[in-house]
């Protein structure tokens, strides 16, 4: 895994997990992200992921996008996306996934949610 193409930042503000994503989802950097998101969702609170800098995004960065949505579902964890743009949200919108998951055209919107 090459985690030098993705970097993945976390923060505590205003009641929630912050993570802001940068680089590249694929399959080399997807591990990284669900190992953010795993730490992200022990706290409690709802998880704000930022996906503003994120350039390309694989098929399966949706399937850890699904993945953590439905934890967050059973745990009664929000999990919110900020600002998805370029390959994320043409691959969401493909998916219908855009539908599903909560979106939110910037970190103050979803924080607030």
């Amino acid at each position: 895994m090459d985690e030098a193409l993705l970097k993945v930042e976390s923060e505590k503000v205003a009641g929630a997990v912050v993570l802001r994503a940068e680089g590249e989802v694929d399959s080399y950097t997807a591990e990284l992200l669900r190992d953010k998101l795993s730490e992200a969702f022990t706290e409690g609170v709802p998880v704000v992921l930022d996906l503003s800098g994120v350039e390309f995004f694989a098929s399966v960065g949706l399937s850890v996008l699904v993945e953590y949505h439905q934890r967050g579902e059973e745990r009664g964890t929000a999990l919110r996306l900020v600002s998805p743009r370029g390959s994320v949200l043409r691959a969401l919108k493909a998916t219908l996934l855009n539908e599903t998951l909560d979106l939110y055209l910037d970190l103050d919107s979803a924080l607030r949610a």
